[in-house]
């Protein structure tokens, strides 16, 4: 259970996601073939999960306060009362002045903002986001223990292929040999992945950021004997309750 494990995923033709297995042909002009049985297993650490939902009140401005908001503030201070009086001058009748004043004077203290001025409406989410810190230590052989599980998750975090050509080149050079979608999209995005932790099964994430030391112990043939990296982590796409239900069952 303190053990998680990463390993490469795909869509399935239930619209699910499953384990990818054996090999795949990423480029047949550049015969790069990649391996997906491959899984990396270490322990971790500082393990985070982040989720934020943007909740937003868009009737703030629904009051008299931002329509009118000098006269408003001047009405609920009291001090419109005052700036009536002084530039009535005497004028204005003594019934209809303390009508006026009356009036106003009501206003002091009152205010526009309403409940509905603070409701929030729900206005979507973004990914969530795990932080994990991984950590890597040789018994036997640095390079197997340490240095293949980072190359590997190295692999998975970068695109799995970018064209050296660009679109005009590559429908010169192959024609539509290689399909209209491989000639307009001729690169690959990077790899996605599961991750299982604690009898829970994360999938699908993407990696968002890899933080690797560059130093450290440091065998004889260059490898580093134990090391621990940072590794930040999204899934695909927003979850919703049904996601979670799922995470959390039990078979």
């Amino acid at each position: 259970m303190l053990i998680a494990k990463f390993y490469p995923v795909k869509r399935m033709e239930s619209d699910k996601w499953g384990p990818s297995r054996g090999t795949r042909n990423i480029s047949a002009a550049d015969k790069f073939v990649v391996d997906d049985g491959f899984e990396v297993h270490c322990p971790i650490s500082d393990g985070n999960q982040h989720m934020s939902f943007n909740w937003t009140s868009p009737f703030e401005g629904a009051g008299a306060e931002s329509k009118i908001p000098t006269i408003s503030a001047l009405l609920q201070s009291g001090s419109l009362n005052s700036f009536v009086q002084s530039l009535g001058g005497g004028k204005i009748g003594d019934g209809q002045s303390s009508a006026t004043s009356g009036a106003l004077a009501a206003a002091f203290g009152r205010t526009g903002i309403t409940k509905l001025n603070s409701t929030q409406v729900f206005n979507g989410m973004p990914p969530v986001k795990f932080q994990v810190t991984l950590h890597f230590r040789a018994l036997l052989d640095p390079f197997e223990e340490v240095e293949q599980p980072i190359q590997q998750l190295l692999e998975w975090a970068s695109p799995q292929y970018l064209a050296n050509d660009g679109l005009l080149v590559s429908a010169l050079k192959n024609g539509l040999s290689a399909g209209v979608i491989n000639t307009v999209f001729p690169s690959l995005s990077p790899q996605v992945i599961a991750m299982e932790y604690a009898g829970k099964v994360y999938s699908p994430l993407v990696i968002d950021d890899v933080n690797k030391p560059l130093t450290g112990p440091i065998y004889s043939d260059g490898s580093l004997v134990n090391t621990s990296i940072q590794l930040t982590m999204s899934t695909l796409t927003a979850i919703d309750r049904r996601d979670i239900r799922d995470l959390y069952r039990r078979n």
